[in-house]
């Protein structure tokens, strides 16, 4: 369970049943709800004080308190809560003060389905305030950082309104011979450059307003303040200062080398291998393209284009052969779709074209032919005839469509679609029905999630963790795995994420950690010295009744705690940083130990050890991974190791899959390794530890 779902609703009636069916109509809808009760406005005020409050359901005619007292107190909290009045069916109208003192709707309790409506509609209402407040900050804190960075640069640079400097760095007013930047406030950039060029300028800026230019660089004659002239590459962009906004101008002076500048200038664009365009400048001109739709001035489609089965082609005819198969489509895709719009090859065996000016069904349309041309063209691989069809996703960009990065992100999740349906296909995304497709789809996974609860089809895994020092004892981290209807293993990535949306994720702890204390208390009477790491969620922080929960299971088993090693990954921890804190000092209390997992990732990773009182660092995979060639991995673990010895905490290596890794780990002074090396999770515990 994540923060972004929970919802914190301050519930102030004089019928707690009435509240609390309420709140149990959104848990039955999927909603995540912590109900807070108030009696009085004292209640009310103290709860807005002391925690976030998402909502405020006030039942009309609750003895001393009005909508009016709520908003006061909202208002002297200085929170953005909305409220949302409950009266009875047909009395709406004795409740219209309500509205006039601020509150966001009135609402017959009678009517559920429409008080789900209500309270969706008022939290996504919230949430997207609170979004436009923080991207708000975060643009303030970018353009006083990008200020910074341009005061100081060695650009040319240069903030124009409507044709008039704004701002101007120290390089700039150097090129053009300018002492302070007093001298240029309000000097029509047209001043810069020579009466010549002042007409290609005006006709260039026009264009430029309009989103009718092609290129965002004119090369013209500049004039300095003595009358000397230099040719100049003027590059434009749009900006904002102090949240007005505004065009900058970054100025380039031509006098290096025209040649050689537009061969760099080509080789930062291309992609090596097929000669289109690379991920970083298509990126470029889609954000533009993104910028200008959200502005109403154009419209397009941002295709994904994926080959399908690229690994099956790869192994078939090689690395180098199935390079030769991705230049060649490129050169057919070229071909075709350049004079359209943006190509390029974004990662992979993937390419993406961005068309401006088209619909979904002209979307559709042109993917359907990229789809039958890939299909019809053969490419020859030293004699050997390849043939590849495409799945390709459809993301069409409008007003609504967000960031580039979203837009990409639809893409994706419609090519996966295509791919679903047999590949060789294209598939739009509709956000109202993909929406729709998610939510069915969480539903069905909790459905199947909850039937494995009750049915016990739920299966633990085990994976050692070995001393690379000689530590005695056996250690093994505890994994699920769900059983599917035909008895195959089903991978926490597939039901997770389900199960963290829709507030499950408590029962899964619990049926883990029950479990595996039983197992571990059996073989613990069997003399095995064994160790077990268990994983804790989100929502197990959040569950103030699990610590006591977990005392009474280890008490009905008679398990040394000692044994226990609970863990959660550093992320997690740094989201919930109290809740962590006061959950690794209740497990102490029980004498059980705690590993943070993931660690390393985080910005400062070290400084979270002074709130968290951990005994295990277990690293994130992503250092690990091909350690021994990655010699920046190599000094972070080997710091991260000295650092972990010199405070008295065991390092853990996961995901080691080789012997060189093994060896920098050794060498790196790392206390644990685990990973598919030593052995993959199974199902019983056969790892023979005397080897180590």
């Amino acid at each position: 369970m994540s923060e972004e779902n929970l919802l914190r609703i301050l519930t102030v009636f004089d019928s707690t049943e009435e509240s609390e069916a309420l709140i149990n109509a959104l848990r039955s809808a999927g909603q995540i709800v912590r109900g807070i009760r108030a009696e009085d406005v004292e209640d009310i005020q103290a709860a807005l004080d002391e925690q976030p409050i998402d909502l405020v359901l006030l039942r009309h005619g609750t003895p001393g308190v009005s909508a009016n007292d709520v908003m006061e107190a909202v208002g002297h909290a200085g929170r953005d809560v909305p409220l949302v009045v409950i009266v009875e069916e047909g009395k709406e109208a004795d409740a219209f003060d309500a509205l006039h003192a601020g509150a966001r709707d009135i609402v017959a309790g009678e009517h559920t389905d429409h008080f789900r409506h209500v309270v969706t509609r008022e939290i996504g209402d919230l949430r997207e305030r609170r979004n436009h407040r923080q991207c708000e900050k975060m643009l303030r804190e970018t353009e006083k950082r990008a200020r910074s960075l341009i005061d100081t640069s060695r650009d040319a640079i240069a903030y124009v309104h409507d044709g008039m400097h704004i701002y101007a760095n120290q390089a700039y007013l150097k090129m053009f011979g300018y002492e302070d930047e007093e001298d240029i406030q309000g000097m029509p950039i047209l001043d810069m450059v020579s009466s010549d060029d002042h007409s290609e300028l005006k006709e260039f800026l026009r264009k430029y307003s309009s989103g009718k230019s092609s290129t965002n660089t004119l090369e013209v004659l500049g004039e300095q303040a003595n009358g000397k002239t230099l040719k100049i590459m003027m590059e434009f962009s749009p900006a904002s200062m102090e949240g007005e906004a505004c065009t900058q101008i970054i100025i380039r002076d031509q006098s290096m080398s025209q040649e050689l500048e537009k061969k760099l200038n080509v080789l930062s664009k291309q992609d090596l291998l097929t000669g289109l365009y690379n991920r970083t400048y298509f990126f470029e001109q889609f954000d533009r393209l993104i910028s200008r739709a959200l502005d109403g001035q154009t419209k397009g489609a941002l295709f994904h284009v994926a080959i399908d089965n690229f690994k099956a082609i790869r192994d078939n005819v090689g690395i180098s052969g199935a390079d030769l198969v991705l230049a060649d489509i490129a050169n057919v895709l070229k071909e075709k779709l350049q004079p359209l719009g943006t190509l390029a090859r974004l990662e992979g065996p993937v390419f993406t074209l961005m068309v401006e000016n088209v619909d979904g069904d002209q979307a559709q349309q042109l993917a359907n032919k990229i789809c039958q041309l890939l299909d019809q063209h053969m490419s020859d691989v030293g004699g050997q005839t390849v043939r590849c069809t495409a799945s390709i996703g459809i993301a069409l960009c409008n007003e609504t469509t967000g960031t580039a990065h979203q837009c990409l992100q639809h893409a994706e999740k419609a090519t996966e679609a295509a791919i679903q349906g047999g590949g060789n296909r294209a598939h739009l995304h509709n956000p109202a029905i993909e929406e729709l497709a998610e939510k069915e789809r969480y539903m069905h996974w909790a459905s199947l999630i909850k039937d494995a609860l009750q049915k016990n089809s739920f299966r633990l895994l085990y994976q050692p963790i070995v001393s690379l020092h000689g530590e005695p004892g056996e250690h093994y981290e505890v994994l699920l795995r769900m059983l599917g209807s035909d008895g195959a293993e089903v991978q926490p990535t597939e039901f997770l994420p389900a199960a963290e949306k829709m507030g499950l994720m408590i029962y899964i702890d619990r049926w883990v950690i029950a479990n595996a204390l039983t197992i571990l208390a059996e073989r613990t009477n069997s003399g095995k010295h064994t160790t077990f790491f268990i994983k804790l969620s989100a929502a197990a922080l959040l569950d103030d009744k699990l610590l006591p929960w977990i005392s009474e299971r280890i008490k009905s088993v008679r398990l040394p705690a000692e044994r226990l090693v609970f863990e959660i990954s550093e992320p997690t921890a740094l989201n919930y940083l109290k809740q962590a804190k006061n959950t690794i000092a209740g497990l102490r209390q029980l004498h059980c130990r705690f590993a943070l997992d993931h660690f390393g990732v985080e910005p400062k990773t070290f400084e979270s050890l002074n709130h968290l009182d951990v005994d295990f660092l277990k690293l994130d995979g992503g250092l690990i991974n091909n350690l021994a060639a990655d010699s920046d991995n190599q000094d972070k673990v080997k710091n991260i190791a000295e650092q972990a010895r010199n405070m008295g905490k065991q390092t853990i290596a996961s995901f080691v899959e080789d012997a060189n890794s093994l060896a920098v780990l050794w060498q790196c002074s790392i206390d644990f390794i685990q990973g598919y090396f030593l052995q993959e999770p199974d199902v019983s515990m056969s790892y023979d530890f005397s080897e180590q």
